[in-house]
């Protein structure tokens, strides 16, 4: 079962992009925590039946984001 703080942050994920200002500031307006716990707690969601249960494309996206190679790892 996903937990409220859990639905919470997939749902932000989810819209954060259509919200107007810098995804920073908003993640500490909307949801109270910084921009450091947000990405601590959404990396560690993420990898749970119960994000994949709820949001399957949300957590497939942010998935492949964590997965995927940076321009600078793939420069070496």
């Amino acid at each position: 079962m996903l937990s409220e703080e859990g639905r919470a942050i997939l749902d932000f994920e989810r819209v954060s992009w259509t919200l107007p200002g810098p995804k920073d500031e908003l993640i500490e307006m909307v949801l109270g925590i910084t921009s450091y716990g947000y990405y601590e707690r959404l990396r560690a969601l993420v990898s749970t039946p119960a994000a994949l249960a709820y949001d399957p494309l949300t957590t497939k996206r942010v998935m492949r984001l964590i997965e995927e190679p940076t321009r600078s790892e793939l420069a070496v």
